[in-house]
């Protein structure tokens, strides 16, 4: 079922909430032990309300994070109906960082790094009940209120079903917090029946029922304790992991893994980062929208959303000298590939309503005023996305994991061939001589088209699909205020040159051709029927023309065009792959490398079930050529 477009905290719903914040205890004086033995604790709050418990458990997550075990705290919450920022408890110390960092109200899952990354809070907008059967998370603390129509009205009494997902989400050890009045029986015997039961657990205020979770039946193996005490998730020692890849999905998980304090050797074979397909003078980040909400909508919706999240965080955007990332966030404007499509784009427009800031319909009359010239049609309006210089972006990211200080660059290599040693559990990188370049328990191939080179990922199927951009002088070029996208892409002018593409070509040729100049340039002229005549030369550079620049590079890209993030089938512990990127490496990269890396650390999930299981690198794993053939997208342009 595709989702609803959400429905923000109404006024009544507000005023309820600052009446139970008046009256309700705000969460535990001092973290319980089913947080402080963790290394990373995870709370799962159901009566978020306006952040009063997080906040308090923030303050105290705080005192306690240096000398503990506790280093680093997830907070996770499932919201019916979000508030809008400035509705947040005025919480002194941290409110102020939480309205920063506050989603859009968009459906789904939205993952804060806060803290410089010590807290890190999922917000999930959604049902209750259809959010907690998608929830993926080690759960050690639940805050619970008794009645949850408190939150959303149109939520079911607890009944035993339900308690049963919090159980199957709930650590040994784990903990309840539940806050309400008459209707804590109801939710006491449901609870009782999946395995919690009434003890004192710590300091709370009066009227707060406190419940552990102690089943008397068998648990899974991953979640098993000696007792009913906390059984504590270590980190995996020895937190060292072998990327091989130095693009957009390698030095984004490396700073991922890095900034949990892993140690990282980073392998590639060229001189430097970006040298193969991150390698582009420009590429757009922006997500995809659908009337249907598709999985492609909804991944690419969570990835923009932390992209621009981390793009901030690692210093801004921007092409005066010293940006941490040259690029800009200047809008884009998505016309669709033809009338069929623009109809689509602007039915969905009137069904969704998103919000100004993240996309808007643009008629054809509007788009034309805004670029100066008539335009193919209507598309959508993102006024938050922008252009981004790829390898400017890696090389922030390498700097990033590089400043955590565990981190050993091997350039010039080549990984020929990878082995596994049995006695040591270590992955073992060879270049083509036998000599090993590096080892570690851990390998990331985050390597796109070229891992299908390594035996361990040969079977995979992956296509290697030839992309080249042409490179237009800005001399001359009209000064779009925005971006554009369509059947291909624009940028804006940096160092001279605007960056348009891409080919999509089913041949392997190196060198720049004319043909796809040729092509690239009708592209162009589709989305601007009028370029020609606004070109301040006598039109544009014919596409044999010598001077005319470019880039070719080979797209990284799976049957169904998502991403495979996860434990590579059939192969040794220890082996993931960040692989099938295609053309939204930028807006890829970020998410999939913190979804990675919650992966190997045992951390909840930044996504829900669902999605996680449409980007699992066995989920092609039994199907036979032709299914595969039948579920590849055409071969033009995303």
């Amino acid at each position: 079922m595709p989702a609803c477009p959400l429905q923000p905290a109404s006024p009544e719903l507000l005023a309820a909430w600052r009446a139970d914040a008046a009256q309700t205890a705000p969460g535990p004086v001092e973290l319980p032990d089913c947080l402080s033995a963790q290394h990373t604790a995870v709370v799962l709050d159901l009566h978020f309300g306006l952040g009063l418990a997080f906040f308090a458990t923030w303050h105290a997550f705080a005192r306690q994070r240096g000398p503990g075990p506790v280093q680093r705290l997830h907070y996770i919450a499932i919201l019916p109906h979000p508030p809008a920022a400035d509705a947040l408890h005025p919480d002194s110390t941290y409110a102020q960082a939480l309205r920063e960092a506050w989603p859009l109200p968009l459906p789904g899952t939205h993952r804060l790094l806060l803290d410089e990354g010590r807290v890190v809070l999922t917000l999930i907008w959604g049902t209750l009940e259809e959010e907690l059967a998608r929830l993926e998370a080690p759960v050690d603390l639940f805050y619970l209120h008794a009645d949850p129509q408190r939150f959303d009205a149109a939520a079911p009494p607890w009944h035993a079903h339900a308690c049963k997902r919090l159980a199957r989400l709930a650590w040994t050890g784990a903990q309840a917090m539940v806050w309400g009045g008459g209707e804590v029986e109801a939710l006491t015997a449901a609870m009782r029946q999946v395995g919690f039961i009434a003890r004192p657990c710590g300091q709370l205020r009066a009227g707060v029922l406190a419940l552990r979770y102690a089943p008397a039946w068998a648990r899974p193996a991953s979640h098993v304790a000696a007792s009913d005490t906390p059984l504590q998730r270590q980190p995996r020692q020895p937190r060292h992991a072998l990327v091989i890849g130095a693009g957009l999905a390698g030095t984004a998980v490396a700073e991922r893994l890095a900034a949990r304090g892993w140690r990282i050797d980073l392998v590639d074979a060229g001189p430097d980062v970006a040298t193969r397909a991150s390698g582009n003078h420009g590429g757009l980040f922006m997500p995809a929208l659908a009337r249907d909400d598709s999985p492609l909508a909804r991944l690419t919706r969570a990835a923009f959303l932390f992209a621009t999240q981390r793009w901030q965080a690692l210093g801004g955007v921007g092409l005066e000298e010293g940006a941490a990332i040259t690029g800009e966030c200047c809008g884009i404007l998505q016309f669709g590939r033809d009338a069929k499509q623009a109809w689509s784009f602007e039915q969905g427009a009137q069904q969704w309503q998103y919000p100004a800031r993240y996309a808007r319909w643009m008629s054809a009359d509007d788009s034309a005023a805004v670029l100066g010239m008539p335009t193919m049609g209507g598309g959508y309006f993102f006024p938050e996305a922008g252009w981004l210089h790829p390898p400017s972006v890696c090389r922030r990211l390498l700097a990033q994991a590089g400043s955590y200080g565990q981190l050993a660059t091997h350039f010039g290599r080549a990984v020929a061939r990878l082995q596994r040693l049995q006695e040591s559990e270590q992955w073992q990188a060879l270049d083509a001589d036998g000599s090993v370049i590096a080892q570690a328990p851990v390998v990331i191939l985050a390597a796109g088209a070229q891992a299908r080179a390594l035996a361990q990922a040969a079977d995979l199927p992956l296509n290697a699909v030839r992309g080249q951009v042409t490179h237009l002088p800005a001399q001359g070029f009209p000064d779009l205020p925005h971006a554009l996208c369509g059947d291909g892409y624009l940028t804006r002018p940096y160092a001279g040159q605007i960056c348009m593409g891409a080919s999509y070509d089913r041949f392997d040729d190196p060198a720049l051709r004319a043909d796809s100049h040729a092509d690239n340039l009708d592209r162009l002229r589709h989305m601007l029927p009028e370029i020609d005549q606004h070109h301040g030369q006598p039109g544009l550079p014919g596409a044999a023309d010598p001077d005319l620049g470019g880039r070719v590079g080979q797209r990284c890209i799976a049957p169904d065009r998502l991403p495979l993030v996860g434990a590579l089938p059939g192969q040794e512990p220890g082996l993931y792959g960040l692989l099938g990127y295609a053309s939204r490496g930028l807006i890829w990269a970020p998410l999939m490398a913190e979804l990675l890396a919650s992966m190997i650390e045992r951390e909840p999930l930044p996504l829900p079930r669902d999605l996680i299981s449409a980007l699992d690198p066995a989920r092609f794993v039994g199907l036979s050529a032709g299914a595969l053939d039948a579920i590849n997208a055409p071969s033009a342009p995303e």
